[in-house]
């Protein structure tokens, strides 16, 4: 993909720029000891009509779902799994298990059997896989306002194990397992929550394993990824500090190579031990 020829069919100038710096990123006989994304910057700011700007902080979820599904059209791709290059590296799927109350007179939604209840299923494509914190709670006395609660992934994750049942606010039930499994898994930690007046954070700790994720138990049987196995290593991450609406965003990266981790946050980079990515307060997690 990253090389001339196999993208030289395209006229993105956003997948050119992206390309020529990866190939400048990993190219062996490059004498510098670092490159500058300028173009790609410039590529972003023209292709995303501004949307994305140099000096203007922004969502990096937003940005990288763009940044992905830009790419796919721009290579070709269609809504067709597998289209693209981006599709099949990072798209998965999963099924959704919809029932739906029968309307008409009777007891009451809550006193309802089985029998009662249409169920519909449908498969639907991700390219992020979305965890839902539990909300925090709305009255805190003073020890409480001191700790910042902590919830294991795998929680957050059962979400998806085909069994949990989620009551949505229209009366319907729902039920969610995933089908396909991509070679990279890209998960987005939903903290943020917007109403008519202002933009909520909830600070809560997901914990998470740097080494060893395995997705078995929220996949149908069967189901492994392209490498054959359902267990996923932490390749980088995402966090955002401070209030909502502001705050900084920092991402860590691993050198495959040494195995170190790094935090960059703009043109700050330093060495950071893998204990503090797990607890950090991650918005993204790519596996």
């Amino acid at each position: 993909f990253f090389q001339k020829d196999n993208i030289a069919h395209t006229k993105s100038p956003l997948g050119h720029r992206f390309c020529e710096l990866v190939r400048k990123v990993w190219n062996p006989r490059n004498f510098k000891p670092q490159v500058s994304p300028h173009e790609l910057l410039q590529a972003v700011l023209a292709a995303s009509n501004k949307r994305f700007q140099i000096k203007k902080q922004g969502d990096p979820m937003e940005f990288l779902l763009w940044f992905l599904n830009t790419l796919h059209q721009d290579l070709g791709g269609t809504r067709k799994p597998g289209s693209s290059i981006i599709y099949q590296v990072f798209q998965g799927e999963m099924q959704v298990i919809t029932e739906t109350p029968v309307k008409g007179e009777g007891p009451s939604l809550s006193s309802k059997t089985s029998e009662e209840w249409t169920t519909s299923t449908t498969t639907v494509p991700f390219l992020a896989l979305p965890l839902d914190v539990p909300a925090s709670p709305l009255f805190k006395d003073e020890i409480e306002k001191n700790i910042i609660p902590q919830v294991p992934i795998y929680t957050l994750l059962s979400k998806y194990d085909g069994q949990t049942v989620h009551n949505i606010i229209t009366g319907e039930r729902k039920r969610y397992n995933i089908t396909r499994l991509p070679s990279y898994l890209i998960m987005h930690v939903k903290r943020f929550t917007k109403n008519n007046f202002f933009l909520e954070k909830n600070p809560t700790i997901v914990n998470f394993p740097v080494r060893g994720l395995d997705m078995k138990d929220y996949s149908s049987q069967d189901v492994v990824a392209p490498g054959g196995s359902t267990r996923y290593d932490l390749i980088s991450s995402t966090k955002h500090e401070g209030p909502p609406g502001s705050g900084v965003y920092s991402a860590y990266v691993q050198n495959k190579g040494t195995d170190q981790w790094f935090e960059v946050q703009d043109l700050v980079v330093k060495d950071v031990i893998p204990q503090l990515i797990a607890v950090s307060e991650a918005y993204i997690m790519i596996y």
